[in-house]
Parts: structure tokens; sequence; C-alpha cells
């Protein structure tokens, strides 16, 4: 490669650069660059800078195609220029941390997070893309005062998974047990069961060994944590799943009809899934920690598809579980 090759770089932009002020300072469109040929420009300086792994330089190239496209009166594509400057001054900013240097004043981030704020006032109200780029640039600015309106079922379950997720790895298991009913409650009620049966079925993995870990009395246990235990419990007992839980066909009353209809355990889990469940279920139920460790350290083992903060969860409880050993 050209030892000069960076260099060059840097003179294409300056010359863009300086195309970009004619195009600012031009009285008179005829006698002004082309505003489309600067922003073709920046845009393929954009790229190779990426691919030269120089992310401040592409970031700023990006940034000039955000002024371009404000030229020419194109919002959307705007926001997006915004958009990826942002992200490319973030992984700017990634690289100098990770080279721990002392110089690293954190302007990047900064710039970052200045350009996401541009992003956010350029796209519409009550979209999508505006409610993505306030989740994306949370993390640098979790309360961010620009909120958007639009609240989609879905964005609402992705977002209770994320804070039940945290709230197990900071060991509140009562409100992600909360949070896990609202995400049940909220799928049922839609009856959009069907759209979400992976979800389900994490829920009420979290449920099952959130009931464990908090061994509440009955008085403050819902009908719906009483009935997911007792169906496992059962379950143990090597009781028929359609005589613990009979179909709303079969269901002796209205009352009875709603309840099964509304929410049946286990109905997304597999068989092998639900029977190590029961054996978890079981040894906790009959106060035997010894089993209770051998079921829950088998779960963790035997199900490659458990989320970190599922096995923390386990963790936890088989630290509890160890001390009555």
């Amino acid at each position: 490669m050209d030892s000069n090759y960076p260099k060059n770089l840097v003179d294409q932009y300056l010359k863009t650069s300086s195309n970009l002020k004619k195009i600012e300072k031009a009285l008179f469109k005829r006698f002004r660059p082309n505003v489309s040929e600067v922003m073709d420009d920046y845009g393929r300086l954009a790229i190779k800078f990426e691919e030269a792994g120089i992310y401040q330089y592409a970031a700023m190239c990006q940034l000039g195609v955000a002024k371009c496209e404000n030229y020419l009166a194109n919002s959307m594509a705007e926001c997006q220029a915004f958009l990826k400057a942002a992200r490319l001054f973030l992984k700017a900013h990634e690289e100098m941390e990770s080279l721990l240097l002392r110089s690293n004043r954190q302007e990047y981030r900064e710039t970052a997070l200045h350009c996401f704020t541009q992003a956010v006032e350029k796209s519409p109200d009550d979209s999508v893309i505006k409610a993505a780029i306030i989740r994306e640039m949370s993390p640098l600015q979790p309360h961010y005062e620009g909120t958007s309106s639009f609240n989609s079922p879905a964005h609402r379950i992705y977002e209770l998974e994320l804070a039940t997720e945290q709230s197990v790895m900071n060991q509140d298991f009562l409100t992600a047990l909360q949070q896990l009913d609202d995400i049940v409650d909220n799928i049922y009620e839609r009856k959009k069961q069907n759209l979400y049966q992976e979800v389900l079925a994490r829920s009420e993995i979290y449920r099952v060994l959130l009931l464990v870990a908090l061994s509440l009395p009955p008085a403050r246990q819902t009908p719906a944590h009483i009935k997911l235990i007792e169906f496992y419990t059962q379950l143990a007992e090597f009781q028929l799943e359609e005589d613990i839980m009979p179909s709303p066909s079969q269901s002796p009353s209205k009352t009875v009809h709603q309840l099964y209809a509304s929410w049946r355990p286990g109905l997304f889990l597999t068989q092998f899934q639900k029977y190590a469940l029961c054996e978890i279920v079981l040894a906790w139920h009959l106060a035997k920690p010894r089993e209770l460790k051998v079921a829950l350290q088998e779960f963790r083992h035997n199900f490659s598809s458990l989320t970190d903060a599922q096995r923390f969860l386990i963790n936890c409880v088989l630290e509890k579980v160890e001390k009555k050993c």
C-alpha cells in the first residue's frame, strides 16, 4: 500500500470540505459547486476512511453528507447521515478506550451523543426510527429528555425483557417476577401468544426459577404463580397434562374456561424442559436441598439456550441451596 495513503485521503477530505465551504458562502447557486457531487465525494471518502480504520474522519465525512442533504432538503437522508456519523464516532471512542490513551478526553463520545441528538431532531415524530435512535443512544444518555410517543407492543415486550434481565442481575427477584407477569399478561390480553412462543417459553422458565428462589408464602403469590407451581408438582407425580390443565372445551364453567383460555403452563416448552423443571419444583416443594442442587445443576448443563441472566439466577439459587446441604 502507498505510504501516503492516509495523507492522500486527508488531502481529499480537505479539498471536499473546501468545496462545501464554497457552497455555504456562495450567494448564487450558479457560482457554487454542485451539492450532489460534493455529497458523493464525502460518501466515497467515508467508506475509504472506515475501511482504513480511521473512524473519526469517516464520521466527519458523514457530517459533510448530512450538511449536503440539508441543502437538498432531504431530512430523512440527513437523519441517516447523522446516525452513521454517531456510530463512527463511537467506534473511534472505543478504539481510544482500547488503547488506554491518556489523551482520551471523551471528545468522540460527546460528539457521538451530539450526532444522535441531531438524528433524533431530524427524524419524524411518533416514528419507529425516532424510538429506535433514542433507544440506541440511551447507554450514552439514559435520561434523554426527548421522547417518542411511538410505543408498539413489540417494543414494550422487548423493553420489559431487558428490564427483567437487569433486575435479575441486580438480584431484585421480586421486581423481575412482576415484570415477567406483565409480559405474559400483555401477550395473552392481545391474544398474540402464537407470535411470542419463544418469549413465553423464556418467561415460564424464569418464573419457575424465580418462584423457587423467592419461596413466597401462598398469600403473596398470584393465582397464576400458584397454578404454575401446581402444574409442575402434579406433572412430577406422573399425572397427565390433560388431567392437570384441561382444554377450554373441557372446562366445567365459564370462569374456568376463561382462565385456561387465557394462559396454560407448559404450552410452549418441550417435554424435556417441562420434566426438568418439574424435578426442580418437586425437590423444592419437598424441601430436599441435595436433590434440588442436582436438578438445578443438570438443568443448567443440559440447556445451552439459557440466557446469561437465567444462568446467573440458577447460580444464585444454588448458592442458597448449598448452605442448606
